[in-house]
């Protein structure tokens, strides 16, 4: 999971409409507060807008522009703004581009001050030299100098993170495993070793397995 994934938005509860026109498409929509399925009635009233506008030329080019806004249960108002970018070169190796950045104005009491931004930018090589394998790099970087998403003691100032993960894919009728190799370097220390010293690299390992119906 990327730090852009782990920190935009994981489901909405809420309306949307989407409109196509000819290569290009809209969505817009209204929802509770970010990952939210219900909310308490003191704060029911706290909605966040969502948009979207999306371009398929090809396979070769696709195109998404992803905006989500609005107070949150905590009162702090947010921003975000997200760009996908998709491109096939051929039947065995395709680019993709992901980047986000939100802004963050937390409640005093009284208003919503201090607006301060964290961002990411990830870029995605896949190639599939045959049906059933295929590989995929993600490069991402994370600035969260601010400290809004990864509060740690060792950060009070925040902190940027550089991870590189490598995925294979084997596809075996329905069924896809996915072995993953991971880094990740912090310009603090933010992780944690085994023997509970901190430092700033952290290298995982993990497999998953995907069954589609």
């Amino acid at each position: 999971m990327s730090y852009m994934f782990t920190n935009g938005p994981f489901f909405h509860t809420g309306l949307k409409a989407d409109f196509a026109l000819g290569k290009s498409g809209f969505m817009i929509g209204l929802a509770n507060p970010t990952d939210f399925k219900y909310v308490p009635e003191d704060v029911i009233n706290k909605k966040a807008l969502l948009a979207q506008y999306s371009y398929t030329g090809s396979d070769f080019f696709k195109l998404y522009l992803n905006y989500v806004g609005g107070k949150g249960v905590d009162t702090a108002k947010s921003n975000q703004f997200d760009v996908v970018i998709t491109s096939k070169l051929s039947d065995k190796f395709s680019l993709g581009y992901n980047g986000t950045v939100s802004t963050v104005q937390k409640w005093d009491g009284e208003k919503n001050v201090d607006g301060k931004s964290w961002w990411g930018s990830a870029i995605y090589l896949n190639l599939d030299p045959t049906p059933t394998f295929g590989l995929t790099l993600r490069s991402e970087y994370f600035s969260d100098k601010y400290d809004l998403k990864i509060p740690h003691p060792s950060a009070m100032n925040g902190c940027n993170i550089f991870a590189n993960t490598l995925s294979a894919n084997f596809h075996i009728d329905n069924l896809t495993i996915i072995p993953e190799f991971r880094i990740d370097h912090s310009t603090e220390e933010i992780f944690v070793k085994k023997a509970g010293t901190p430092t700033n690299q952290a290298a995982n390992v993990l497999v998953a397995a995907v069954y589609s119906f």
